[in-house]
């Protein structure tokens, strides 16, 4: 039985981040929680500094050549590869 729990929550685990995407890819004015960081543990780290903690909530304000968030109260841009490290959930309630 506990086996079974344990596989049928790594599935759902699983299917859910199939539906996470790149910060980079998201829209002007949308809003996103933040489900994941790739990169190096350094890079991740200051992310983390800067507010982009897993599960905290961005505002996309501009998706130019760099990426203008809002997050934690504050405006912070980002470029493209930094964005493209950063994985979101879009279903944000």
């Amino acid at each position: 039985v506990v086996n079974n729990s344990r596989r049928r929550i790594a599935q759902m685990e699983k299917t859910e981040a199939e539906s996470w995407i790149s910060l980079h890819d998201v829209k002007p004015g949308q809003r996103v929680r933040v489900q994941k960081l790739s990169g190096q543990p350094a890079l991740c780290h200051r992310l983390r500094e800067m507010g982009f903690c897993e599960a905290a909530e961005v505002k996309i304000l501009n998706n130019g050549g760099a990426m203008l968030c809002q997050v934690c109260n504050s405006k912070v841009c980002l470029s493209r590869q930094l964005a493209e490290s950063i994985l979101v959930d879009t279903a944000v309630v």
